[in-house]
């Protein structure tokens, strides 16, 4: 179906004590135009209110938004996998530091700490040096002494270091009892993204649904959270993102992924309330819509839809693609046929005529009662 139905979702941010509307997203911050001048709101520091509005909208262009899958996970710092492997390495060069600072100690305790004294040193005269014996006696008891106390302690660093809890089994068995808490403090968001239409600057927005376990039953919370995307086309894209700063435990409700182009947001297969509509019964749509709206009005005739593809309007000459054109209009809102003047006398032929056939209108009212009337048509403009 070449039309959409969904329920657009729009976000507006407070900046200075007023809400303005997002019109793309940069690093860490939403964009917004404030007095017509682009102004960057920081997502990250001091909090801002966020406020979403919500409408039906019709659609021509649309994303494709498949194997979508959100979940609760865990940061890089929570992650209790990481956390624990972290632990064990860490363990593991201490008790390698310690035991290779006793293999020093009793290395240097073999060698009498590189101190040597002559027990049979004598003085210049001959006579024997007094107390050389002593302290070459002592300098050995020391010695032995501290090579048996260095040699105890690098055995007790070398069964630690090969204890279990710097073990990867022991690790793994500690992050799994840890998961089990479940402390996580992130979404994981997964997608694969395409257009037909190329988006030149798109962007998502997640609206996570959350609630904490010490919230009361039926109470739920939202976070909001945006990152600008490469430019996306018709080759299917990967779309990995981490959600962090979710309080942890929290209980995982619902994740509402919206996409957006140049402030304008793209409906896909998971938009809300999401309707495929062939063209005639998008104009059945627009038009209820619109006459619900003028009730008792006197209105004349006006483009609905009907806009070309891209390619038909490479085909159009550029005076046809720029002309204005008139068209009588049926009650109905259908062409009864298109003229190059206002008095409906030169009918439009070649391409241009062919498309002008497919446009649809909104009919003329008179005090709301739908009549025949006269548009004027540019398929330049037509808004879908």
């Amino acid at each position: 179906a070449p039309y959409v139905l969904y329920m657009r979702t729009d976000v507006s941010v407070e900046q200075h004590k007023k809400l303005y509307p997002v019109k793309d997203v940069s690093g860490r911050s939403f964009i917004v135009s404030d007095g017509g001048k682009l102004a960057s709101v920081p997502m990250v520091g001091e909090p801002h209110r966020i406020e979403f509005g919500h409408a039906l909208t019709l659609a021509r262009a649309s994303a494709s938004l498949t194997d979508l899958v959100t979940e609760r996970a865990y940061t890089p710092a929570n992650d209790p996998k990481m956390r624990r492997m972290r632990d064990a390495v860490r363990a593991e060069a201490a008790m390698g530091d310690q035991a290779s600072l006793a293999e020093g100690k009793f290395i240097a305790a073999l060698n009498k700490n590189y101190v040597a004294v002559d027990a049979n040193a004598k003085a210049p005269d001959g006579s024997p040096l007094t107390g050389a014996a002593g302290s070459a006696a002592a300098i050995d008891q020391a010695a032995v002494v501290q090579a048996a106390e260095a040699f105890n302690s690098m055995s007790q660093a070398e069964t630690l270091r090969q204890a279990d809890m710097t073990s990867g089994a022991f690790a793994r068995l500690a992050a799994e009892n840890d998961m089990a808490q479940e402390t996580f403090d992130a979404v994981s968001i997964r997608f694969t993204v395409s257009s037909d239409v190329y988006l030149d600057k798109p962007y998502l927005i997640a609206i996570t649904r959350f609630h904490t376990r010490d919230d009361k039953p039926g109470e739920a919370r939202n976070a909001v959270y945006a990152r600008a995307l490469e430019s996306i086309g018709s080759k299917p894209t990967s779309i990995d993102v981490l959600q962090g700063g979710m309080p942890r435990g929290f209980e995982l409700e619902q994740v509402e992924v919206h996409l957006y182009d140049n402030g304008r947001e793209i409906p896909t297969e998971v938009s809300p309330k999401r309707v495929p509509l062939s063209r005639e019964d998008a104009f059945e749509y627009l038009k209820i819509e619109y006459l619900s709206g003028h009730k008792g009005d006197t209105l004349m005739a006006t483009p609905a839809i009907g806009r070309p593809t891209k390619e038909q309007q490479r085909q159009l000459a550029p005076n046809q693609w720029k002309a204005y054109f008139y068209a009588k209009v049926s009650k109905d809102g259908v062409p009864l046929g298109t003229y190059a003047d206002e008095a409906c006398t030169q009918p439009v032929d070649g391409l241009a005529g062919e498309l002008a056939k497919d446009v649809r209108y909104y009919p003329a009212l008179e005090k709301g009662r739908q009549v025949d009337g006269i548009a004027r048509l540019s398929l330049r403009e037509l808004p879908l």
